[in-house]
């Protein structure tokens, strides 16, 4: 299954999505045993990031977690 991701930044008082950053399929695979992905084999669902597995996102994708948003990882049809 072909899929693009990203990091998601959501502002948590509006809860709106604010920012997000596209990461790669071998940094996802490398982030899916933080996740517990379970069946989600493509890792198409949208998965919570906080802890340890925020910290590693922010390395594979190169940001800086900022204190006022939450994070999600999140697949979405290719564009085009």
């Amino acid at each position: 299954m072909r899929v693009r991701r990203e990091v998601c930044g959501y502002d948590r008082e509006t809860e709106w999505q604010v920012w997000s950053i596209p990461i790669d399929d071998g940094s996802v695979r490398s982030l899916a045993p933080l996740l517990g992905t379970e069946d989600d084999e493509d890792l198409v669902h949208v998965y919570d990031l906080e802890g340890r597995a925020l910290d590693e996102a922010a390395r594979l994708a190169g940001f800086r977690p900022r204190p006022d948003l939450d994070y999600t990882l999140e697949a979405f049809a290719p564009e085009g």
